[in-house]
């Protein structure tokens, strides 16, 4: 995953890695005071950001904010294989940190505003489903 609207970004540098470690591109959320992967259905109000580099658990890594930032990132195809202009109103869900669930799009957080079918991409906000009108 990668910031894609050029906008400056915020970094905040030394947040504690939990459980698990973290790889370079992972979506990060907050849990018990460290940071770890995000994993499918992350409530938005947990996600913090990117993780900057790859650490392991018990270690320190800087982390990119998304709040109010276009993400992109890969999708996984399913029974759904492509993005339509008529998904840029869905709310999609992630399949692991890395990458979004074309097929789920129930209780997610990936809110599309573009994509591209060639690279299998998605631009999205990261966003909560009951909030979208």
């Amino acid at each position: 995953m990668y910031i894609r609207d050029g906008q400056p970004s915020v970094v905040i540098g030394s947040m504690p890695v939990g459980t698990g470690g973290v790889t370079k591109g992972d979506l990060v959320v907050v849990s018990a005071n460290t940071v770890v992967k995000a994993a499918a259905a992350p409530t938005a109000a947990t996600v913090l950001g990117i993780a900057l580099k790859t650490v392991a658990a018990t270690g320190y890594v800087d982390v990119e904010l998304v709040a109010d930032r276009i993400i992109t990132a890969k999708y996984v195809t399913g029974s759904k294989t492509s993005v339509v202009d008529a998904d840029k109103t869905k709310v999609f869900d992630l399949t692991d940190a890395q990458s979004i669930n074309l097929d789920d799009t129930t209780g997610g957080c990936c809110f599309c505003v573009g994509y591209d079918n060639v690279a299998k991409t998605m631009d999205f906000l990261v966003t909560e489903a009951a909030k979208i009108v």
